[in-house]
């Protein structure tokens, strides 16, 4: 849902870490001498912050052929500059909290796309460049998905899009050519399991011995569904006989998934772990769901959210603006 618009805000925000990498740079060099071109609530732009941008939006506007004077491209460079200022100063009030795991991520995939292998390496290499450019990487690594996940709130909250807009749009020559796409099929198993939760009251070694048991006496022939019922630590499967009803891709956890997509219908795994503990699961049956319908309105609404979504984010940055203290200095 909403791809497109995500996919977007997410090159805006990899556009805005090259545009405030430039800045640290220029601020890593900067001396008492740089002087500030406007200020923005409490937060102020220098003429180097300015300059930095100006320079990557000229080369950008360069490369896609894209003709603008100098005054344009200094125009376009301190705008992008007011509403990054904004968006952080609304991003500190809130209290917003990084994500360790997925900024590592992102370091990484920066790193990668520089032909090296690890965090250190791009620590070493940038640092090498100019002292600072790597903590002044990752805070824009963190600066910047904090505005995307912030966009993404703030623009879908002003997004209402109807079930009439979409059968309205879907019976419209452009949604025709989504009502008339192919039939969609996934392919959902019907899953049993039975659990051996791992925690503070059952060790590793324990859960492991407790699964092998079941699992030897399912060899022998007991029945799956009452062994589940007594002896799963999953008390709500349990209660179903181990049941977990119709499962499709992703809903599982990774070992659940693989093991259950590598189990014949009718016939159960060996025990495998995953983070919750051991487990036995059993495939009862395998089938593939029609979903074309829900696939066409999900398309639509989609289609209809990334027309809908540049107003909605134009008035969203239209109302910080209109808030806030903006000083430009000529």
């Amino acid at each position: 849902m909403q791809g497109k618009f995500i996919t977007k805000t997410l090159a805006v925000a990899m556009t805005a870490i090259c545009l405030s990498l430039g800045s640290a740079h220029a601020s890593l060099s900067s001396n008492s001498k740089d002087g500030v071109v406007a200020v923005v609530n409490d937060e102020i732009i220098l003429k180097s912050e300015l300059a930095a941008a100006t320079d990557y939006i000229a080369a950008q506007l360069q490369q896609s052929g894209t003709t603008a004077t100098p005054s344009q491209i200094q125009k376009l460079a301190l705008d992008e500059l007011i509403v990054r200022k904004l968006q952080l100063g609304l991003i500190n009030r809130s209290g917003m909290v990084a994500n360790e795991s997925a900024i590592n991520a992102q370091m990484l995939q920066i790193a990668k796309s520089q032909g090296l292998n690890s965090l250190s390496e791009l620590q070493a290499k940038l640092d090498a460049e100019q002292a600072g450019s790597y903590a002044a990487l990752r805070k824009s690594v963190i600066e910047n998905a904090a505005i995307t996940a912030m966009w993404q709130n703030q623009v879908s909250n002003r997004m209402h899009i109807t079930d009439q807009e979409i059968n309205t749009f879907l019976r419209s020559p452009e949604g025709q050519k989504i009502a008339n796409s192919e039939q969609v099929l996934i392919p959902e198993w019907q899953t049993s399991h039975i659990l051996a939760r791992i925690d503070d009251t059952q060790s590793a070694e324990i859960a492991e011995q407790k699964i092998n048991a079941l699992y030897a006496e399912i060899q022998k022939g007991t029945d799956f569904a009452k062994l589940a019922a007594t002896y799963s630590d999953d008390p709500g499967s349990a209660q179903q006989y181990g049941s977990l009803g119709w499962v499709a891709e992703g809903q599982m956890v990774p070992e659940f998934e693989s093991t259950m997509k590598n189990t014949q219908a009718g016939d159960y795994s060996t025990p495998f772990r995953s983070q919750f503990g051991w487990h036995i699961l059993k495939v009862d049956n395998v089938r593939q769901r029609n979903v074309t319908e829900q696939y066409r309105k999900n398309a639509a609404k989609e289609y209809l959210f990334n027309r809908q979504a540049p107003q909605a984010e134009e008035d969203w940055l239209q109302e910080l603006r209109s808030s806030a203290y903006i000083k430009i200095y000529e």
